[in-house]
């Protein structure tokens, strides 16, 4: 790959002759270090610097990422490697076919924007190969943005084995089952990737309901980067084809068992060429070898994006994961969104257990953000059944209002 890129990719060519480096300097994936940690804003700045001279783009599959950490990337993969990728895909579908106890011929209803990357894939797959099309479970396609009271009669009628989703709405779909008076289906599975599942959730589905519950880690850039296993133990990274290391704010690599940013390279994708790529995800790499027997290397589930930074009152930023910290101990409560409109005032959006003492869960909440970001901070709690979705159809559970110039943050 490196030899690829700097022969055939001019941000590669005219980084490593700066550096003084050349191809064969690169043995391992641990080498990758010795290039500049790669930003989202370097792409986004000049995405021409990192095609390979030739790339014939009109035959490639376009992905658009939905910006969520900065303003969206168009990114290309080349047939070679869009087909790779589900190849590689095998690995998580087994660990799903295992949990639901059929190879194949069994059902999933997926729940997406109309054009996810999943959705883009799939079609993609379906015209450029002569015998997927028999290997592909049959599928209901349902849209994230309808509310799940309108897709969980659909999802009854259809009675698929799995259903795949983003993890935020796993998290409001198995909530409003709790309280849905009405038939349902169960599912064997759930599964999930895009954004996270908060372990309320995880729990709600997996002893509430009896469903097991396997993650996917993927991104726009780079694709089925990982995947849990059916001994939940963390998330197992393929890194013999997207080598990852996690590094601290200085772009140092950590010990293992430190959580930090996420660094990862994409060794199948010959057309953009992203090489020590910083995600904006943030987890450790575990030490413990899973109980499965799987010799790939063991991840943390993704702790969230760097940003949603928020101001505090006296002027000072801290990091939105702080909302985690408060909330994380909530077991009734299943998802969030905080939205901060000034420095002192908040709106917290719940989606909350049917027969929680909302009452105590609201006094508690109120109580922990005046602990954390003073007295005079006003919190505004409200009861919900779901979150409104960006256009992405992802839920941010943080979100600064308050002017970037004003809070010198990254929202």
């Amino acid at each position: 790959m490196m030899s690829h890129a700097y022969r055939r990719v001019p941000y590669y060519r005219e980084t490593l002759d700066r550096l003084g480096l050349r191809p064969s300097d690169f043995h391992a994936a641990e080498d990758l270090a010795r290039l500049p940690i790669l930003e989202r804003h370097d792409i986004q700045k000049d995405p021409e610097r990192f095609l390979a001279a030739g790339s014939r783009l009109d035959k490639c599959l376009c992905l658009v990422s939905s910006g969520s950490s900065g303003a969206p990337i168009k990114f290309f993969h080349g047939k070679k490697a869009a087909l790779l990728t589900a190849a590689h895909n095998e690995r998580y579908r087994s660990v799903i076919a295992g949990l639901i106890g059929k190879r194949r011929g069994y059902r999933e209803t997926i729940i997406m924007i109309p054009e996810s990357s999943s959705v883009k894939h799939r079609r993609f797959w379906l015209g450029s190969t002569l015998f997927l099309k028999r290997f592909l479970p049959p599928k209901q396609i349902l849209s994230v943005f309808d509310p799940p009271e309108k897709n969980i009669p659909l999802i009854t009628s259809y009675r698929p084995d799995v259903v795949l989703s983003f993890g935020s709405y796993l998290e409001a779909l198995f909530a409003r089952m709790e309280s849905w008076t009405g038939p349902y289906a169960l599912p064997k599975v759930a599964a999930y990737g895009a954004d996270g599942l908060s372990e309320q959730a995880r729990r709600l589905i997996q002893d509430r309901f009896g469903v097991e519950v396997a993650s996917s880690y993927a991104a726009v850039e780079v694709q089925r980067i990982g995947f849990e296993c059916e001994r939940h133990s963390g998330i197992h990274i393929n890194e013999d084809i997207y080598p990852l290391r996690i590094v601290d704010a200085e772009g140092r690599t950590l010990p293992t068992g430190e959580n930090g940013e996420v660094v990862v390279s994409n060794l199948v994708n010959r057309t953009m060429v992203v090489l020590n790529y910083r995600l904006g995800d943030t987890a450790a790499l575990l030490p413990a070898a899973c109980p499965c027997g799987r010799s790939l290397a063991l991840m943390s589930f993704p702790l969230g994006r760097r940003g949603g930074w928020l101001r505090l009152p006296d002027g000072g930023i801290i990091h939105g994961q702080i909302i985690n910290h408060l909330l994380r101990e909530e077991e009734s409560v299943y998802q969030f969104q905080v939205v901060q409109s000034s420095p002192e005032r908040f709106g917290v959006s719940l989606v909350a257990r049917e027969n929680a003492n909302r009452a105590d869960l609201e006094a508690r909440i109120i109580s922990k953000f005046k602990t954390a970001f003073g007295e005079s901070t006003r919190i505004d709690v409200s009861f919900v059944f779901s979150i409104p979705r960006e256009a992405s159809g992802k839920i941010r559970p943080v979100v600064s209002l308050v002017p970037r110039g004003e809070a010198n943050t990254e929202n």
